[in-house]
């Protein structure tokens, strides 16, 4: 990800906007993994399937794809994608074959096993990532009629968690107060999604177990690397008065960068959390309960509650 936080002189923020799916959802684009996943198997066929194929797709699985992403059962995915042993002549037969060919092209020898199964997780996520980042781009030039709700413009500062450019585009917010912390698709950055999990091996698992593993761990979501890119973050909002927190699901993998911006921002600030569903509110307690500092100095509201025109 390339942004870098450009301001060029010290402003002082009263608002600190942190903006999730759910304001995108609100504004009218269909960025929901639910639409993700309807888009992928409308339009790679072949990837949907795979995804398939791979997990154990039940329930509601593509409401918390990032999630998700990290409950492969490696075990069983090796054990399925691993070919059949082969037989003691065959083994013999590809091992004349293979003398044969170091004879005529000699090269240092690999001392490392075959991965398949790794090879194979490695070749599907990256082509999920490209895909990923197509469908952002279509949500992006399909919207036709925007809904808008109530923000301040000044001395607010954005961090975004959205890969669009809602603020920017409709919100008319300038790119400098506007930190995309996982990229931002018009700018063709790399668009970082992921889970919270740390996948490893057994003491007795395979090579092929253990490097399917570290191919899952390369979408692991570690939100301190996105917010340390960043060093002016902390003097930015160390004097907001209003947190904002719109269309955030505050899953667990957002957690650990609420966390951050409680420690880091006012002891007295405000904290406003926007909602849709009763789930969205059993999530704003459990978070609320586990940040005692915040409890008397919070409140809900709806997004369409604040609804505004441009």
């Amino acid at each position: 990800m390339t942004f870098v936080l450009t301001l060029t002189h010290k402003t002082e923020m009263k608002h600190l906007y942190i903006i999730g799916n759910g304001f995108d959802l609100f504004t009218g684009l269909h960025t929901s993994y639910g639409h993700f996943r309807r888009w992928l198997e409308t339009n790679y066929v072949f990837v949907y399937e795979n995804m398939v194929a791979a997990y154990n797709m039940e329930g509601e699985w593509w409401n918390d794809f990032e999630t998700q992403l990290g409950q492969l059962d490696v075990e069983n995915y090796v054990r399925r994608f691993t070919k059949p042993k082969k037989l003691i002549a065959e083994n013999i037969a590809d091992l004349e074959a293979r003398g044969q060919k170091k004879r005529k092209t000699p090269v240092i020898p690999n001392l490392c096993s075959e991965n398949p199964c790794a090879n194979r997780l490695r070749g599907l996520l990256e082509i999920l990532q490209f895909c990923f980042e197509r469908w952002v781009d279509d949500c992006q030039r399909m919207i036709t009629d925007p809904k808008y709700t109530h923000i301040e413009k000044d001395e607010s500062f954005f961090i975004n968690f959205n890969y669009t450019d809602v603020l920017e585009w409709l919100y008319e917010i300038p790119e400098e107060r506007v930190l995309h912390i996982h990229g931002r698709a018009s700018k063709h950055e790399r668009l970082i999604f992921g889970h919270n999990k740390h996948p490893h091996g057994g003491i007795f698992s395979s090579v092929d177990v253990d490097n399917t593993c570290s191919e899952l761990c390369r979408y692991q979501k570690n939100p301190y690397e996105h917010i340390f890119k960043h060093d002016k973050l902390p003097e930015i909002i160390s004097d907001v008065k209003e947190i904002h927190v719109y269309g955030l699901s505050i899953s667990p993998v957002d957690e650990d960068y609420l966390d951050w911006i409680e420690q880091h921002t006012p002891l007295d600030c405000k904290w406003e959390f926007s909602w849709h569903t009763e789930k969205d509110k059993e999530r704003i307690n459990k978070f609320v309960l586990n940040h005692w500092r915040i409890k008397e100095r919070y409140s809900t509201t709806q997004l369409q509650q604040l609804v505004g025109s441009m």
